[in-house]
């Protein structure tokens, strides 16, 4: 069997290790569109949990459009790096924006939200059923 000897020209490993840090560089800046969200139905209305930690309850926009409640969080960073040679920036944006439809059979004028470590807290009680009255009518 016969071995083949390739060599690489010097400039290859270069190239990839370059390569490979703006790749990380690009991935580390990369943030999730949207947080997670737990919707628990209790008897009296709907409880949602949005994990957001690091945020202030200022950051946060709820919104009520209709039948549609939607729940934002926008943030412009700006990062420079001063060098000898130039100045390096880098520009991030940090969002999301999570929307759920609203049916009729909620209080959406009580809709109540709270911040606590790190986790977005947003009440939607239910209306409260009627209950159908049997109404027993006389044959005359």
């Amino acid at each position: 069997m016969t071995h083949i000897r390739v060599k690489t020209p010097a400039f290859v490993p270069n190239f990839f290790n370059t390569l490979d840090r703006f790749l990380a560089d690009d991935f580390a800046n990369m943030q999730v569109a949207s947080p997670a969200v737990n919707i628990i139905e209790k008897e009296n209305g709907y409880h949602l949990e949005m994990r957001a930690p690091g945020l202030a309850k200022s950051d946060f926009k709820i919104e009520l459009d209709e039948d549609l409640l939607s729940i934002s969080y926008e943030k412009n960073e700006e990062k420079s790096e001063e060098t000898e040679k130039f100045i390096k920036r880098e520009f991030s944006t940090k969002s999301f924006k999570r929307t759920f439809t609203v049916n009729a059979d909620l209080k959406v004028e009580e809709i109540s939200a709270t911040y606590e470590d790190g986790i977005l807290r947003v009440d939607i009680p239910k209306k409260e059923e009627k209950v159908k009255e049997v109404r027993k009518i006389n044959i005359n």
